[in-house]
Order: structure tokens, then C-alpha cells, then sequence
């Protein structure tokens, strides 16, 4: 576990974030990697198939990312603030919510899985393999929301080294398996495109044994840790607090994806199937900076929970040039070699056109993220999620779908009328969040602070008084027991 309340704010910050970093790119390059599979070994109606399917699956977990994002801003606060009871409270309790909201999703998404598919006009000619792709990811998604739930805590409470480690062995595992459960192997039948939707659930499933098994029992916390599942309201009702808005959120940008690929869908599978590489690159140019902003959630939340307001503004500064700096490597990049990126993914040649059309215009947003992730890591760790939801719901829904819609259908530029829409929108968002970032409104929605000494279960920090770390009651500010 690592305390970033002391420290060299850039040497904590880049030690942190790399694995994240790490990670997240390293996810990044499987979910390439798989539609290069899908669009080669199987062809351009697969591809347009994984990419008509995916923003509906985010959507549908987007329901419980804002439980496991509010589970985070808790871990970091309470670790923080040295409130061990609060922070075993808070596990047990997210564990309980997480998994009763995944199945009943899982259940539901399966049921209406064909008449989901049809309202985002799906063309005919997909339909079926993007159904089979969708119930196979949905099925599993518990696991994946079990794994990403063991990350989360352990980085708020400062280790990204693990979920490195367990994310390696899942995505290498994930892109062994990809073309095999394809093309078919040995006893195992030509699975098509239910092959690589069934390789990422397997692959979840190995990683969570080995967290289960592994992270359980060589982690110093949890050796110590004595789950208590006891419901506490409480402690539900402030997730809930924190986490309804970040689902909003993330529920308003699937939203905005899927009625986006709704109006992509209109021009053809050619512009769909280009819109899921271009989707697929930009996921791995924003992940260094939306890692980032994760990593500037988790020191954040520690040192508000700590009092330490005053290292917040570094954090964001270190964090800013990181992230510019991944950004600009990825702009120079897309913009020198857009072709024979496109051709990576594709053998067919209007395909691979119209995603040089894509990247010529949406490149420009990996400024624009580059400095929201970095600005909103800082509010989110404070636990101002509403103000984020408000943002995100302004510049991405009224402003983004609205004015996507009227640049194809009204002025002539058709499919690059979307791509115009996503940079224009994208800019208006940074502006919002630097804008609300100084006017320092977030700094007031902390929910933990350290009150009073430390819990017996810390790991005491040298400005600690060791008399000082012994069991004490902990509670949520204003609750009562």
C-alpha cells in the first residue's frame, strides 16, 4: 500500500500512473488486436458487427461503473484520512451492491438483447453476429466487474502493480485465445465471431481466480482484512450519493455512442466498420491520459482525506504535462501514418478510406481529453461527481447528438458532419471543466477527513504518532451509530 500525502508529488504521480498506464494501453492494444483478428480472419460485416455491439454494452454496464468508481473515491479518502473500519466497511458493502445491480443486468440485457440491437438499426446483414457477440460479452460481465472491482480498491489504496500483473496475464491469455477460438483448433470447432467474444470472457475468468486466490492471500491488507458483510445503509446510501451521478455520466456517453452509431449506421457498413477502427485507436490514444486522471483520483482523494489541500494543484500540473505529452505523440502519429494504420485492420480499401477521414478529424480531440481527464481526475477525487454528471450530460448529449445530427443530414458533409460534431463537443467539455475547476467549489465535497487519530489497522506514517495508532470508531461526517 502507498501513502501519497508525502512525498515528491511528480516521482508518486509517475510511479503510480505508469502501471495503470501500462495497463490500460496494454487492454487497449488486445481490443486492436482483436479486430484485427475479427476483421481478417472473418471480414468487414464482423467487424461492423463488434462495433455495432459495443457501445451497447457500454451503456448497459455503465450502471455499475459509478458504484466501483465511488468505491474508489472512498478507498482513496478513507485510506487517507487512516479510517480503516469506515474503508473495510465500504469494501464489503460495494462488494454486496456491485453484485446484485450485475445480475440483474446480465439477465435483463439478455432478455431484450435482439429488440436493443434493433433500436440502434443494426443493418440486417449484421444482426446476427452482433446479437451472438453481445450475449456472450453480457453473459460474462460479471467477472469483468469483479476484476475491475479488486483493481479499483487496490489502487485507491495506492498499488497498480497488481492489477498490472493480473491484467497481463488476462489480456495475454485474451489474444492467445483470439484466433484459435476463430479459425477453430485441434477438437475445437471454427467459432467465428462468438469465438472472440468467448476468448475475453474466458480470459476474465482466469484473472479472477488468480486475484481470488492469489491477491487474498499475499496482500498485506487483505491477510488482516475481516470481511464483514453486514449491511450498512449508510455507507450504500453515500456510494449511491457518489456513484448515481458517475453512472449518469458514463450512461450519457454510452447514450451518446449509441445514438451516434445509430446515425453512423445510416451511411453503410463501410463508415461502421471504419468507425470501429477509428473507436478502437482513439481508446488507445486516451487511455494514457483517462489512466492518468484515474491515478489523480486516487492521490487526490488521499491527501483531501489527509487535509492536504495545498499538493492538489501540483498533482494536476504533473498531471497535465503527462498527459499532453502522451497526446501529442498519438496526434503526430495517427496524422503521419493514418493509412497504413487503417490497412492494419482491414483488407478492404473503402473501409480503410473512410477511417482516414475519421482520424484526419477526431485526432484533434486527443488534446482536448488529454486536459479534461487531467482536470476532472481532480474533482472526481474530491467527490464532486454531480457537477462532472452535469458537464458531461451539457457537452456530450444536448450539445454532441444534436449537432452530429444536424452537420450529416443538413449541410452536406454526411459522415464527416459526426466526426465534426465529436471535436467540437469534446472542446466545449474541457472548457466547462476548467472553467468549474477554478472556481473551487469542489474543494467543499470531500466526504472523509481524518478526524481525530488513526485506526489500528494503518500502516502509521513517519509523522504519525505511534501512540496514536490504535483502534478508534470511525463513522461517515454526520451519520450516526
Amino acid at each position: 500500500m502507498k501513502d501519497f500525502t508525502t512525498g515528491s508529488i511528480p516521482k508518486q504521480l509517475a510511479f503510480f500512473a505508469a502501471p495503470i498506464v501500462l495497463g490500460d494501453m496494454l487492454q487497449s492494444v488486445y481490443s486492436i488486436i482483436d479486430a484485427i483478428w475479427v476483421g481478417r480472419l472473418i471480414g468487414p460485416n464482423a467487424l461492423a458487427a463488434v462495433s455495432a455491439s459495443m457501445p451497447l454494452v457500454f451503456f448497459l454496464v455503465s450502471f455499475v461503473i459509478g458504484l466501483a468508481a465511488a468505491t474508489v473515491i472512498l478507498v482513496g479518502q478513507a485510506y487517507g484520512a487512516k479510517k480503516m473500519d469506515f474503508l473495510a466497511k465500504v469494501l464489503s458493502n460495494s462488494l454486496i451492491t456491485t453484485t446484485i445491480l450485475c445480475v440483474v443486468i446480465t439477465v435483463l440485457s439478455i432478455t431484450f438483447a435482439n429488440p436493443l440491437l434493433h433500436l440502434l438499426n443494426t443493418p440486417p446483414e449484421i444482426q446476427k453476429d452482433a446479437h451472438t457477440f453481445f450475449i456472450i460479452i453480457i453473459g460474462g460481465i460479471c467477472l469483468t466487474f469483479f476484476f475491475n472491482w479488486f483493481s479499483g480498491v487496490l489502487r485507491g489504496m495506492g498499488d497498480s502493480k497488481t492489477p498490472l500483473m493480473l491484467l497481463s496475464i488476462s489480456v495475454g491469455l485474451n489474444i492467445i485465445l483470439v484466433p484459435f477460438l476463430i479459425k477453430g483448433i485441434g477438437p475445437i470447432p471454427p467459432l467465428g465471431i462468438a469465438g472472440s467474444a468467448l476468448a475475453t470472457v474466458i480470459s476474465n475468468f482466469v484473472a479472477v481466480l488468480i486475484a481470488v486466490f492469489y491477491v487474498l492471500k499475499t496482500n498485506t491488507f487483505f491477510k488482516t482484512f475481516k470481511w464483514d458483510f453486514t449491511v450498512d445503509w449508510q455507507i450504500i446510501k453515500k456510494m449511491f450519493g457518489l456513484g448515481i451521478p458517475i453512472s449518469l455520466s458514463m450512461i450519457v456517453v454510452s447514450l451518446s455512442a449509441v445514438l451516434i452509431v445509430s446515425l453512423v449506421n445510416k451511411f453503410g457498413v463501410s463508415v461502421t466498420a471504419a468507425y470501429g477502427i477509428g473507436l478502437r485507436i482513439d481508446q488507445f490514444s486516451f487511455l494514457p491520459a483517462m489512466s492518468t486522471g484515474l491515478a489523480v483520483s486516487s492521490m487526490v482523494a488521499q491527501n483531501l482525506g489527509a487535509g492536504k489541500k495545498e499538493r492538489v494543484p501540483e498533482i494536476l500540473k504533473w498531471a497535465l504535462i503527462i498527459s499532453l505529452s502522451f497526446g501529442t505523440f498519438f496526434f503526430i502519429l495517427v496524422n503521419i501514418f493514418p493509412t497504413f494504420i487503417a490497412q492494419a485492420f482491414t483488407k478492404d480499401a473503402i473501409v480503410a478510406a473512410e477511417a482516414v477521414k475519421y482520424f484526419k478529424i477526431v485526432s484533434f480531440t486527443y488534446f482536448t481529453f488529454a486536459i479534461m481527464f487531467a482536470f476532472q481526475g481532480v474533482v472526481r477525487g474530491a467527490g464532486d461527481t454531480v457537477t462532472m454528471f452535469l458537464i458531461t450530460a451539457f457537452s456530450i448529449l444536448i450539445f454532441r447528438v444534436p449537432l452530429a445530427y444536424g452537420l450529416a443530414e443538413h449541410t452536406g458533409l454526411k459522415e464527416r458532419g459526426i466526426w465534426f460534431g465529436m471535436l467540437f463537443s469534446a472542446g466545449l467539455a474541457v472548457i466547462l471543466n476548467i472553467i468549474y475547476y477554478f472556481t473551487g467549489r469542489w474543494k467543499n465535497k470531500v466526504v472523509i477527513t481524518r478526524q481525530g487519530p488513526p485506526s489500528k489497522l494503518e500502516e502509521c506514517t513517519p509523522e504519525d504518532n505511534q501512540k496514536t495508532c490504535e483502534q478508534t470508531e470511525t463513522q461517515l461526517p454526520g451519520s450516526t451509530q
